[in-house]
């Protein structure tokens, strides 16, 4: 499968039980790489390597929670929409109270709206505002014993003015407008918001802080065809007689402005129920049957996840919905989670990877994150690195203990990826240049390892125990680490002020090298453990409980379970009989470390025999991968019960020797994965054309099609020809790629017909097969070809990088012209106003800056 590299440059999804793209290639610390079509993309994550701090001018940074002046009580929304303007028509009433020192004022946030009136008790206020926040001047004097309501009638214009975002959530726009003129045949109408961090005041007037809570009604009018969804229960629908309905949704539980949510469309909603409470499915309406395979296990991940914590699932409902063009991942609004459309996939689709992950991250978010919430985005992994373990604990109860602990190396090295290319920072990072970078490699996936690490220090009874009385302690309020701490101090009864400081106010991660030695005249082994990470950019010496283990010859293990201390430390440890055991140091690998160890073949090959660890026999096999010695045990791999172990196997047996054992596997193993990976290695034009014929899993029909369009470019064109007649979404980048390389101009109609079916994730490397070949093509047929590309690019609601790909696909065509055809001047000076067209009437600042040359002088 081609690879989509570039598309990496610009989202920079980096898979760490947390994200990804379609058709990428993931490496592994072994340098294996496993070819993937879906991946994980967790709500607002993205695994980035954050910019280096420049500290030089002495500025000192500290981001603490805001001072509360007042406590939001309730907000009452009325919200109807103009589509052609994209504003919201809102009127909002807010009951407040001071918090403690009385005040006669008070600040909200209201980025970018018209304000028609602010009124208390029928009497109209002054107020001044500056397009970000409302300065109010109450009617009087207020005390923390006194509660007020305050009415505001606005119109909020998310679609106007400045439009930014981050590489975790790429528009900051608040409420998003989709297909608003229903002009493009190929995209459902929809509005849905994306409140995190502190954009939800793009819609609606509130204190936009995350440690700001409130209870909420919302009145929603649509068109009677339109399916709503809102946090809460759905009390009422009115019919208003002219077309429109008013949908009323109300929560009477608490929870932070950023959770508050609205999705609109022409939603199939299947429903279903957990313990009395509805469970909701909204997706487009071809995908209804497939829709509880979408949301994969909802209901028993709510009775696990309620039994493991101790705390029943505690809100009123949970609803799932899919929506087009979304600019994250995922979004754990309370009770309402939005999802990205790359989760809307048909059965067929879902057999080369299931939504478990992602579904489990948002559904655990609702005690972590919903319940009880960071008190300011410094302490994000408090929600972030909670959430990110729900699917390591997901994957140990559902699919068993290999498939968990490759879900942890891949945190791991996603962490560790992170780290060296961007640097380290604290985990409870007070000193961030921006709140969005928060969302980083460091909140999620090191949240998750640290978390890992405090369960197996504590025990899983006092780790889920802990969990409870922090759940407890803290429903529905805010918090930071240090109460996360006292919880656990209380139940264990241990001082944890040393582990806190050093994996969650302390930057960085140990990095061990390990040397082995043995006397036997003693009967003893000697473990000489250096911690040999920079000391400037990392803790200098790092305190780390662990166990050894010891596995004999005959199949005895001994665990020996010590601390290290020390920057370099020697440990002595007996052994029995006349034969040393091998030796693992973090023997049950709980460390988030990275640690260098080394072994003789056959020390890795025993191993490989010895352990029933996973990371054991995964190392094993991968160090041994091409010698003679690993042969044997690589193939007790291949039939391994567990797919994890098989996927291991056929990425490094050896076609000349194993080539019956690989074909078995490309033919007939259960996972998807599997097959492909065995396909790859195989190469064989047969096999390919085999599977072709008879495999559902689009992973393997995409690796078939690769390989016949190597070996028989004619019978990939035919083949590419039949499938593309069929439903195919998930390798339009795969067909895309075939018909480009055929430099035949007549599939340039295919991108065309398609261009707005492919996936977000997989635009990117489309779009440079598009205009591959439409290079091939006359100047006239590039202006026809610029035409789709302008109407991508001029489409408000698609993404910041589908706008970019398009437009900057328009210029290098522009450029082609110039080169071949300079006598084409009037096709070259359309190209030009094409993109000056596109970059002038875009609000995103980022459009504005990749193509500043075309900016209009104003």
């Amino acid at each position: 499968m081609k690879t989509q590299a570039s598309l990496a440059v610009f989202i920079t999804l980096l898979l760490v039980g947390v994200l990804s793209c379609t058709s990428t290639k993931k490496a592994t610390d072994d340098g294996i790489m496993e070819a993937t079509l879906d991946e994980r993309i967790l709500d607002t994550l993205v695994v980035t390597s954050p910019m280096a701090r420049d500290k030089s001018d002495g500025t000192q940074v500290y981001h603490g929670s805001v001072t509360r002046k007042h406590d939001l009580l309730h907000t009452r929304l009325e919200v109807a929409f103009d589509w052609n303007q994209q504003h919201v028509l809102g009127k909002a009433e807010l009951e407040l109270r001071p918090l403690f020192y009385e005040t006669d004022s008070l600040v909200l946030d209201a980025k970018g709206f018209d304000i028609h009136s602010i009124s208390m008790n029928g009497r109209n206020l002054n107020y001044e505002y500056d397009n970000q926040q409302l300065s109010i001047i109450l009617d009087k004097v207020y005390t923390r014993h006194e509660k007020y309501k305050i009415k505001i009638d606005y119109t909020a214009k998310p679609n106007e003015g400045p439009s930014n975002g981050s590489q975790a959530i790429t528009s900051d726009k608040g409420l998003f407008f989709i297909n608003p003129m229903n002009e493009n045949k190929f995209k459902p109408q929809q509005i849905w918001t994306q409140g995190e961090t502190e954009n939800n005041s793009r819609w609606f007037p509130t204190i936009d802080k995350p440690n700001e809570r409130c209870s909420q009604e919302v009145y929603i009018t649509v068109e009677n065809r339109f399916q709503t969804l809102s946090n809460g229960l759905l009390l009422s629908s009115t019919d208003n007689g002219d077309g429109t309905r008013t949908d009323y949704w109300s929560q009477a539980l608490p929870h932070a402005p950023y959770l508050f949510m609205l999705g609109i469309g022409e939603y199939a909603v299947v429903k279903d129920e957990w313990q009395g409470k509805e469970l909701m499915y909204y997706v487009e309406p071809e995908y209804a049957a497939h829709a509880e395979k979408i949301f994969n296990h909802t209901p028993e991940m709510l009775s696990f996840f309620s039994e493991i914590l101790g705390y029943p699932y505690p809100w009123d409902k949970y609803a799932q919905i899919v929506c087009r063009d979304y600019v994250s991942g995922a979004m754990e609004n309370t009770g309402a989670v939005v999802f990205g459309d790359f989760v809307q996939r048909t059965e067929r689709e879902l057999l080369d990877g299931n939504n478990d992950d992602i579904v489990a991250h948002e559904l655990f978010h609702h005690w972590f994150g919903d319940l009880v919430t960071c008190e300011s985005w410094s302490n994000m992994t408090l929600n972030e690195g909670f959430a990110t373990y729900s699917e390591f604990l997901w994957q140990e109860y559902k699919y068993g203990k290999e498939a968990a602990e490759r879900k942890r190396i891949d945190d791991l090295n996603g962490y560790v990826m992170t780290a060296d290319r961007g640097g380290t920072h604290d985990l409870i990072d007070f000193e961030y240049d921006d709140k969005e970078d928060m969302f980083d490699g460091h909140s999620y996936n090191k949240g998750s390892l640290v978390v890992h690490m405090l369960r197996n220090l504590i025990g899983d009874e006092a780790f889920f125990a802990s969990l409870q009385k922090y759940l407890e302690d803290n429903a529905y309020t805010d918090v930071e680490a240090h109460e996360l701490r006292l919880a656990f101090e209380d139940v264990t009864g241990m001082d944890l002020n040393w582990f806190f400081n050093q994996w969650f106010f302390s930057a960085g991660h140990p990095i061990l090298d390990v040397e082995y030695s043995v006397d036997k005249e003693i009967g003893k082994i000697f473990l000489d453990v250096s911690q040999t990470q920079d000391p400037e950019d990392n803790v200098a010496v790092f305190k780390l409980p662990l166990t050894t283990m010891l596995y004999y010859p005959d199949g005895q293990v001994e665990e020996v379970d010590w601390t290290i201390k020390k920057r370099k430390e020697r440990k002595e440890i007996a052994f029995k009989g006349d034969e040393p055991p091998l030796v693992v140091l973090d023997g049950k690998h709980d460390l988030l470390a990275v640690i260098s160890e080394e072994r003789t073949n056959a020390e890795w090959v025993d191993l490989y025999r010895l352990s029933d660890e996973y990371e054991d026999k995964y190392r094993a096999i991968s160090k041994l991968k091409g010698k003679a010695v690993g042969y044997d045990i690589t193939r007790e791999a291949a039939s391994s019960a567990t797919a994890e172990m098989r996927l291991i196997a056929a990425s490094n047996l050896n076609m000349s020797r194993d080539k019956v054992i690989l074909k078995e596997l490309a033919l007939n193993d259960l996972d998807p994965k599997v097959r492909t990976t065995a396909l790859k290695k195989m190469n064989d034009y047969d096999v390919a054309l085999a599977l072709l014929k008879k495999d559902q899993s689009y992973r393997v029909l995409s690796q078939a099609l690769d390989i016949i369009e190597d070996k028989n470019p004619d019978e990939a064109i035919r083949q590419a020809e039949i499938i593309s007649m069929t439903e195919h979404r998930p390798i339009m980048s795969t067909i895309g790629d075939i018909f480009s390389s055929s430099k035949n101009t007549k599939y340039l109609n295919y991108f065309e017909d398609n261009v707005n079916n492919v996936s977000m994730y997989a635009f990117f490397n489309y779009m440079g097969q598009y205009t591959k070949l439409a290079k091939q093509a006359s100047a006239q047929r590039i202006l026809t070809t610029t035409k789709t590309l302008k109407a991508v690019a001029m489409e408000e609601s698609n993404s910041y990088f589908k706008k970019y790909s398009a437009t900057n696909a328009i210029k290098s065509l522009m450029t082609e012209v110039q080169k071949n055809d300079p006598d084409e001047v009037q096709v070259i000076n359309e190209l030009s106003n094409y993109i000056t067209k596109i970059v002038n009437s875009s609000s995103d600042e980022r459009l504005k800056a990749a193509f500043s040359e075309y900016m209009e002088s104003p």
